[in-house]
């Protein structure tokens, strides 16, 4: 009700006595209550009861909620100066009457909201019976109905566009039609067609009090039953909802369209087009009454199996035979619980059997038709063919649990070669004070160099060993290994070799390649107890597109390679051992028989080279190792020579030793001075520098890579050759180095050993840093 608005108010019937001489029926109706208040003698005598009393004590409470809201819109809209007048049909004792009423807004009592009723006419004098039964449901229609002049005034309205609109509201120059519309042109459109004669069906958005809406309008041409001059009738109806749907799947429905369309290009048959639509889904209609399954032929077609016998086999079991054994438990859980909860959708990762025995990873989504019962009748679903997404997420944890056990082992080897320093340094200091337990040193020294090999192979895995690439003729190391493989494999192992003429060079560490031909060899032979045959071949291999390698590594970049392939007849792996095969200390093999470490360390190697490693096995029908190794197109191949084993001794040099391992420090100390060399040490750099500071400075220091503090060796020795440029200086590292770091170290004159080291091999690399030139 607006409140600026001043009502008549009547507080008690006494204010009301000059009504009650007139013969015109008059009450007045409490409208906050819904109950008559007040009425004159002939407003009774027109509701046809004894007394004023009883029509007061009468019982509205039947009316409809049309007649409550055509009331509260008289409250709302009304002026409070103005009267109303519409014509409306009552009920006394049950028998219609259909008059003219006049109403006017007032206020009773405590301010109670009512209504002033008079009757201005009888509409039966002037209407027949049909067209009042129209005017009423013209009234009670869900259906905005509103007509306009031919200017846009607005004429009239029903009670229901009065409770969206409102009370006229003045357009752009008077055209109220216009001032309902979000685009006031289409008002001068749908007035012009009416008034010639013709009808408009158009959806626009329009302004109501609700706020914006979308309705649909139908014009047409009408006729003012009061003026007789042409109007236009409009009917509206709120489709907001139903335009949001519409513009939701128009959106979707372009979406698809475009998705098709990307496809089609590709394509150009129909039947093409719908064997693309169609290869990655296919769809499930289960009659649960009739316990009838139907699956599409797309599903059938994706498994390849035979149409009839696929439909044959589901007849006479159920779909859980297709199955794979490890997904029927969970799949018949989750199939129980969408039957007996309806309402939530069936959603279920499996693997099917495919017609040559493998399977494919499908996702399930489906929904159940609820009966009368509330009970599901049916099961309704798609299936979409996930296998790549699932060997993707395969690929990538693979790929990050090698990374971490990568970086395990690299941090073991580390400190594992300062301990294997302290156990090989001391082994030779003790060979030169007790050689009557030469066999003994012996035996501690070759443990400790096993474990340099184990160390060395970790590192492999991890791609974190000192490599020494060079040009390798591969042709010549191949033959001469076969030659030993032959010796070496055993009886009943039939070994041959296929290189293909003009063969590349590779860029590799001859050792390593020795090392990884060497543990697939033995490889080889372990799957092949009753004897077969090892193919090894080696060809050039030109890589045009990246491709996935086996152990869930990177793909194998563009460029040119030379394959090593070594192909066995022995017992094959499995899908589970195929898919652990290059993991660290992971074997078949019986306790004792192996360290699990030959295919890492080739797996390392590798992939540290530039490479990769590509693993094929069936159980039963062998398997097959690829390794691809980069081509070297610069330099004429060569083969490695192992370094002399000469010992070296000093000529009484100064070297300063920083190592921050009191082990390790006290080991390389008693082999230096066994080298006839004076040692000062250290355990830090802020030590060493103070130490070297003083006179006389050594002629070398010998430096750990790695130290306690904010400075590290090499941080360290970059300083030294700014203020005592003359001091030689050599690094060491449990830590490896590959080559890239090793080039950048020697780029600066720095010259790095990796730890553990024997003796000879120290005292040669003393030997060649004190006697180079600075």
């Amino acid at each position: 009700m607006d409140c600026s608005r001043t009502l008549t108010h009547f507080a008690s019937y006494g204010s009301l006595g000059h009504f009650t001489q007139l013969a015109t029926p008059i009450w007045i109706f409490d409208v906050d209550n819904h109950k008559m208040w007040w009425a004159n003698p002939a407003g009774v005598l027109f509701w046809e009861a004894e007394n004023l009393q009883e029509l007061l004590l009468r019982d509205f409470s039947t009316d409809s909620d049309m007649v409550r809201a055509r009331l509260r819109q008289i409250i709302r809209h009304g002026s409070g100066s103005e009267r109303i007048q519409d014509t409306w049909t009552l009920y006394p004792n049950d028998a219609p009457k259909n008059v003219v009423l006049s109403f006017m807004p007032i206020s009773v009592e405590n301010g109670t909201n009512a209504v002033f009723i008079e009757v201005k006419q009888f509409a039966n004098d002037y209407a027949d019976a049909d067209s009042l039964r129209i005017l009423e449901a013209a009234r009670a229609s869900a259906l905005m109905v509103s007509s306009f002049s031919a200017e846009g005034r607005l004429l009239t309205q029903n009670p229901a566009a009065l409770t969206c609109f409102g009370p006229p509201r003045t357009g752009v120059h008077g055209n109220e039609m216009a001032s309902r519309l979000k685009d006031p042109d289409v008002a001068d459109q749908l007035l012009q067609t009416a008034q010639s004669g013709k009808s408009q069906d158009i959806e626009q958005l329009v302004w109501t009090l609700a706020g914006a809406r979308v309705h649909r309008i139908q014009a047409r041409r009408g006729r003012d039953p009061v003026t007789g001059v042409f109007v236009t009738v409009i009917s509206e109806e709120d489709v907001t909802e139903q335009n949001a749907m519409r513009l939701r799947m128009q959106s979707l429905n372009e979406q698809l369209e475009r998705k098709i369309e990307e496809r089609t290009k590709r394509l150009q048959a129909s039947e093409e087009r719908y064997a693309l639509a169609t290869q990655s889904a296919a769809i499930w209609d289960w009659d649960l009454e009739k316990n009838h399954l139907f699956v599409s032929p797309s599903l059938i077609e994706a498994l390849g199996h035979e149409p009839d016998v696929f439909r044959e086999a589901l007849a006479a079991s159920s779909i859980a035979e297709f199955l794979h054994p490890d997904d029927v438990a969970s799949y018949m859980a989750e199939l129980e619980r969408h039957l007996k909860e309806p309402e939530a959708p069936f959603r279920h990762e499996h693997r099917f059997r495919t017609g040559c025995g493998d399977y494919r990873w499908f996702h399930g989504q489906g929904k159940a038709i609820v009966g009368a019962e509330g009970r599901a009748v049916r099961s309704v679903g798609i299936l979409t063919d996930i296998s790549e997404r699932k060997e993707l997420e395969a690929s990538l944890f693979a790929a990050q649990r090698l990374e971490a056990i990568g970086q395990l082992t690299g941090g073991l080897a580390h400190d594992f070669n300062n301990l294997l320093t302290v156990i090989l340094g001391n082994a030779e200091l003790l060979d030169m004070i007790d050689t009557r337990n030469h066999e003994s040193v012996d035996a501690i020294k070759d443990a400790a160099q096993r474990g340099a090999d184990l160390t060395r192979q970790l590192l492999a895995y991890s791609r974190k060993q000192t490599l020494r690439p060079q040009p390798v003729d591969l042709s010549e190391l191949v033959t001469n290994m076969s030659k030993t493989l032959l010796r070496n494999l055993g009886e009943g192992i039939e070994v041959s070799t296929k290189i293909t003429g003009g063969l590349w060079p590779i860029h590799a560490d001859v050792t390593q390649v020795e090392s990884a031909l060497l543990n697939l060899a033995i490889n080889a032979r372990d799957a092949m107890p009753q004897g077969g045959a090892l193919e090894i071949c080696c060809q050039n291999r030109r890589i045009d597109e990246s491709f996935a390698l086996t152990g869930g590594s990177k793909a194998l970049r563009p460029g040119e390679y030379v394959e090593i392939l070594l192909r066995d007849t022995g017992e094959g792996m499995s899908a589970a051992t195929l898919e652990r095969a290059f993991e660290p200390f992971f074997t078949t093999k019986k306790t004792g028989q192996g360290s699990g470490l030959g295919l890492s360390m080739v797996f390392g190697f590798s992939r540290q080279s530039g490479g990769g490693t590509l693993l094929d096995s069936t159980p039963g029908k062998g398997t097959t190792v690829s390794v691809f190794l980069p081509r070297h197109v610069t330099a004429t191949s060569t083969r490695a020579t192992s370094p002399s084993a000469e010992l070296i001794l000093g000529k009484g040099e100064n070297i300063h030793l920083l190592e921050d391992d009191s082990a390790v420090q006290s080991t390389l100390r008693g082999i230096l001075e066994s080298l006839n060399y004076r040692v000062s040490q250290s355990h830090s750099a802020a030590l060493a520098m103070r130490m070297i500071a003083q006179e006389p400075s050594p002629d070398l220091i010998l430096a750990d890579m790695v130290l306690p503090g904010s400075e590290s060796g090499l941080q360290l020795v970059t300083r030294l050759s700014d203020t005592h440029p003359h001091i030689k200086t050599v690094l060491m590292s449990g830590s490896a180095k590959d080559q890239s770091e090793q080039d950048a170290l020697a780029s600066r004159g720095l010259v790095f050993l990796q730890k553990p080291m024997n003796k000879a091999l120290l005292s040669q690399v003393l030997h060649e840093a004190l006697n180079r030139q600075s």
